[in-house]
């Protein structure tokens, strides 16, 4: 058996392995210059999951059930909040890559994150603009957990739990598939705290402006989270 010399790499193979990993880089520099990511950010189909140390949501949140196409209609809660601080974010999401002739390469993840900060912010930092802030944001969720969640209200504009999905507080969360009859719930009436969010999604979207302070891409050969 013939020995390689040490201190030697094998191009070919990395060659091979490198593949997956710039493809998806050059499609995220793609979507960079032509502004995607900068304004409207869009994950559809493609499971993933989001997480985040601290979201505080000024206008409260709405959701809403209904039906998503992911392999086959499954039923989903669209969740929308008109304007969110969060402390950090990652966005995780795993793809199996099978070349022609070369055959399966494995699972890779790629992973969109900006670091939650090093002294975590609180609620009211968030809402003052500090850590990443975001417009319109919607996710189509499978399952959303939280420490801990506080729903603020009031006696004249109370959180609503079976409200119309179609109502004018869920509308101005930026969810638009609620419609007349389906179950809804509005707590847009005072500011809503979250934290250690994660949430299991098919779909996400930003139709406004998000600043990501210290953004990091990466590809990972397996399933690594941020």
């Amino acid at each position: 058996m013939r020995n390689e010399p040490r201190g030697v790499t094998r191009w070919r193979r990395s060659a091979f392995l490198a593949v997956p990993a710039c493809t998806a880089v050059a499609a995220m520099a793609t979507a960079m210059v032509q502004g995607a990511l900068a304004a409207n950010l869009s994950l559809t189909s493609v499971p993933f999951t989001l997480s985040s140390k601290t979201v505080a949501a000024p206008q409260g949140i709405g959701a809403v059930m209904h039906t998503i196409d992911a392999g086959g209609p499954k039923g989903a809660a669209q969740v929308g909040i008109a304007k969110a601080g969060l402390d950090g974010i990652c966005v995780h999401a795993t793809q199996s890559v099978n070349l022609p002739v070369i055959g399966s390469l494995g699972t890779w993840s790629l992973n969109i994150s900006s670091p939650a900060a090093q002294t975590p912010l609180t609620s009211d930092q968030l809402v003052a603009g500090a850590g990443l802030q975001a417009n319109k944001l919607i996710l189509d969720a499978q399952a959303l957990k939280a420490a801990t969640a506080t729903l603020n209200a009031s006696d004249a504009t109370p959180n609503v739990i079976g409200a119309a999905a179609d109502g004018d507080g869920i509308k101005a969360t930026g969810i638009k598939d609620g419609a007349a009859g389906q179950f809804g719930l509005d707590a847009t009436g005072g500011r809503t705290d979250i934290s250690n969010l994660n949430a299991d999604a098919n779909g996400a979207t930003i139709a406004g402006a998000i600043t990501l302070p210290d953004l990091a891409i990466a590809i990972k050969h397996g399933n690594t989270g941020c």
